[in-house]
């Protein structure tokens, strides 16, 4: 489900020890803001688009190239994540009359015809002469070996069979009319594309004008963000980058991500066996049926319980991921923060260590484990670490009953 980004929003104010300084919106209509600016913005800095809010199976961006040929026109920005998914961005500046009426067709266009590509395809269409191919620009950013290439190559191939893409629409401004076209574009079971709608806003210094500060303003996305932290850094080239740190509205249950989840079984299938598989999804439905937030991440599922006082922070019961394994994550200084004792984390990790054969609280961290367990190491004794979840849940809600 499409949920449209809300309307209000204030003026940034940049704020020292000495003064505090109104920041003036810059219109994209000037002439200093050519789409081919916002392209080498996106290029050299993809972390700008907020992908973790949208698809987290798409992130981190890697960068495969700008105005990339295809028979059906120029891919502004293309974009491949180290698992081999892959992001298609269109940048439109408002002005242009025609980008209201097109851009969201176009960039439809884009994505079918990726799906009559092959991975060689799109190697030759990306790499230039000196220029690094695919698998050498991921391993810039994660070490694979050789049967992980192929994994890899297996994983672009089946992608771009299936169309498993994200759009991205990035510009200045996005209109209604162009909201509502996605809306009716993602509710259409012919197409299994995911589409965002990405506004950049660009402040300066009424002082300076070299100096800016890039906002990106996610309007259309799949979860409800409910409040934005934000922190600038300084970067080179006089442009300022506005990270945002999004808590999203959590309720206790199941948050469900179709395509993070259909990708995490996939890759578990290809890292471990049949069984890992089956016995990784059993852990899942029983997580939901207990009532427990789950939390997807790039490579990984986390069951979280929701703090009994309301806070609507989480504190973490177990994670399980693509590579087969299941753990434990710090709880200690979360439960102080909460006002609980940090001695519940403590035995937590402890009472469940203890069901596992050569597993051991960590020496240093006493709130984990001496090491990252299997998934299959909790097969035998799954019933018995369920109960010592259970009784850590209570433990929790008789201290905070108290505090």
């Amino acid at each position: 489900m499409i949920t449209k980004g809300k309307r209000q929003q204030g003026t940034p104010y940049f704020i020292s020890d000495k003064h505090s300084l109104q920041l003036e919106r810059v219109p994209f209509n000037e002439r200093l803001f050519q789409e081919n600016w916002l392209q080498k913005l996106i290029h050299s800095n993809p972390q700008i688009l907020p992908i973790d809010d949208i698809e987290s199976g798409f992130a981190p961006l890697i960068s495969l190239g700008r105005e990339v040929t295809t028979p059906v026109g120029y891919i502004d920005n293309l974009f491949i994540s180290p698992n081999g998914y892959i992001t298609i961005v269109e940048t439109k500046l408002w002005k242009n009359p025609e980008a209201k009426r097109e851009v969201v067709g176009q960039i439809i266009d884009y994505a079918k015809e990726l799906t009559t590509w092959s991975y060689s395809k799109l190697n030759e269409s990306i790499k230039a002469p000196g220029k690094d191919n695919i698998i050498e620009l991921i391993k810039k950013f994660e070490f694979i070996d050789e049967q992980q290439e192929q994994i890899l190559i297996d994983n672009i191939e089946r992608n771009l069979k299936r169309g498993r893409f994200l759009l991205l629409i990035v510009g200045d401004g996005i209109r209604e009319s162009v909201e509502d076209m996605v809306d009716f574009l993602s509710g259409s079971p012919q197409l299994q594309f995911t589409l965002g709608l990405i506004e950049l806003q660009v402040y300066k210094d009424p002082n300076s004008m070299e100096d800016l500060i890039v906002i990106p303003n996610l309007i259309t996305r799949t979860r409800e963000i409910t409040r934005a932290v934000i922190k600038i850094e300084s970067l080179p080239n006089s442009v300022v980058i506005v990270e945002t740190d999004f808590t999203e509205s959590k309720t206790k249950g199941f948050v469900r991500s179709t395509i993070t989840e259909d990708d995490f079984f996939e890759q578990l299938a290809q890292n471990t066996d049949s069984e890992t598989v089956s016995f990784t999804k059993k852990i899942l439905e029983d997580s939901i049926k207990k009532g427990y937030f789950i939390d997807w991440n790039q490579g990984s599922f986390v069951a979280k319980y929701p703090d009994p006082n309301g806070s609507g922070q989480e504190i973490t019961l177990y994670v399980v991921d693509k590579k087969g394994r299941f753990y434990l994550m710090q709880n200690g200084k979360r439960l102080i923060r909460l006002g609980l004792s940090y001695t519940i984390a403590e035995d937590y990790a402890k009472s469940t260590a203890k069901l596992i054969t050569g597993l051991e609280q960590h020496e240093k961290y006493s709130d984990i484990w001496s090491r990252y367990g299997k998934t299959m190491e909790i097969k035998p004794v799954y019933n018995a670490f369920m109960d010592e979840v259970e009784r850590f849940i209570d433990t929790v809600n008789r201290q905070s009953k108290v505090s």
